[in-house]
């Protein structure tokens, strides 16, 4: 959308300092797709683009050419109301996502939306987050941990699903820290589950450390559990 690409440059930093800021924070995103766009211009721009004609035409052209393009349709995205459509549009973006920042934007309401979940979230999202996990690309699994962080530490929780997050470990460093992040964010009101889970002899070294890392830098973990996380960093 050349109105979009238009808008993106008017609303872009002039002294470029927020883009090469960027440049820095979103390491494996190419700088020369960014353009400098603050996020909260991004978001007003893309209740713009949800409240005009041009919407559906702008989810449907993939690959984009700017980073801010992305984030924009990613927050398009996330009003989308009804779980099928919701998941149609992320399987056509996230192949196209390369970068944490575009991925951890990503948070369709539909996802938790009682009325398209049907008030059963874990059996609707369950076998979605499970198949982004499998996914060899990096983004696309980092997304379904972020689903069992997000939508399913709640009353869809079951301790399995920290082994299903465990198990995608990768290798991938942006895929670890996703993973790390969401036992940390278990700590908070699944303790004794997910310190379990952490201590598992089938995590790796370096996704423990890292675990253990964000629980005790986390304000929201009790000190009992940041005891027992230094105990097993040893």
């Amino acid at each position: 959308m050349q109105w979009i690409e238009g808008r993106l440059c008017e609303l872009a930093d002039k002294d470029g300092k927020y883009r090469t800021f960027n440049a820095r924070v979103v390491a494996t995103a190419d700088p020369a797709t960014m353009l400098g766009v603050r996020v909260p211009r991004l978001r007003r721009l893309a209740r713009e683009v949800s409240h005009s004609q041009d919407r559906d035409a702008f989810l449907a052209e993939l690959p984009h050419r700017w980073y801010e393009e992305y984030l924009v349709h990613a927050f398009v995205l996330n009003e989308t109301r009804g779980l099928a459509q919701a998941t149609r549009l992320l399987g056509a973006l996230l192949p196209h996502v390369d970068n944490w920042c575009v991925c951890d934007a990503l948070n369709p309401r539909a996802l938790h939306d009682e009325k398209a979940l049907a008030s059963q979230p874990a059996a609707a999202l369950i076998p979605l987050a499970q198949h982004w996990m499998v996914s060899e690309h990096t983004y696309t699994r980092r997304f379904g941990i972020s689903v069992l962080m997000r939508d399913l530490l709640g009353e869809g929780f079951d301790p399995a699903q920290l082994r299903m997050a465990i198990a995608a470990d990768n290798g991938e460093y942006y895929v670890r820290m996703m993973i790390a992040w969401y036992l940390a964010e278990a700590l908070v009101s699944h303790e004794a589950e997910a310190l379990t889970a952490i201590a598992m002899p089938g995590v790796g070294p370096q996704l423990r450390r890292m675990a253990i890392r964000k629980g005790i830098e986390s304000l929201r973990v009790p000190e009992k559990a940041k005891g027992t996380l230094r105990q097993l960093r040893g």
